[in-house]
């Protein structure tokens, strides 16, 4: 568990750039999850997870109905293979992608951002197409692991998408950073899993 929590906190680091995006922490939990064969998408194109991590990862809105097409393929050649993307609910394809998916049983999942007050309708709007959606803090790596690992699992067993939505403004209580990094430092101090010279 200790590798893991550092390999997502670098990988926080280097998607931070100026500031973290919204997905910063799904997309770093994505991709210290995948495997090689896995296609992650934070932008435009899906790419091979490997060449993600090898170059600048990235976190923002990809086409839902682009990243449905990749794990189409990913499907067809049967590798258990997982296509992972980043995309806004307010995509122009965002139902007809998921009832793609959905139809197919696609092995992909959705990083979704949702602000709070948002989720029951997104919630309604994913369900209502016959799709597992579940909700995490997106700001909360802890949080995100076990939805995006059972996500992964799932998808690899072939019983198709997910959707994730990831809230990005819930409030934090008085004693939990706000920032995922210092959420993430606290964890690793608290379960003895880095001294707080490693994480300067």
């Amino acid at each position: 568990m200790r590798e893991l929590l550092l390999k997502i906190r670098a990988l926080l680091i280097s998607l931070r750039g100026g500031a973290l995006p919204p997905l910063g922490p799904a997309a770093a939990v994505a991709l210290a999850l995948m495997e090689r064969g896995d296609l992650y998408a934070g932008e435009d194109a899906l790419l091979p997870v490997d060449d993600v991590l090898i170059d600048q990862p990235a976190a923002h809105a990809c086409s839902a109905m682009r990243a449905a097409g990749a794990a189409c393929a990913l499907k067809r050649y049967d590798r258990g293979s997982v296509a992972c993307a980043a995309i806004r609910a307010g995509d122009a394809q965002f139902d007809q992608a998921l009832t793609l998916a959905v139809d197919m049983a696609l092995p992909v999942i959705y990083l979704v951002p949702v602000r709070e007050n948002d989720l029951t309708a997104l919630t309604d709007r994913v369900m209502a197409l016959n799709m597992t959606c579940v909700t995490a803090d997106g700001r909360d790596v802890m949080l995100l692991l076990p939805a995006i690992r059972s996500a992964l699992d799932t998808a690899r067993e072939g019983d198709g998408p997910t959707l994730i939505q990831c809230v990005t403004d819930r409030e934090p209580d008085d004693d939990t950073p706000g920032d995922p990094i210092q959420r993430l430092d606290r964890t690793l101090l608290l379960e003895g899993y880095a001294e707080p010279e490693e994480l300067t």
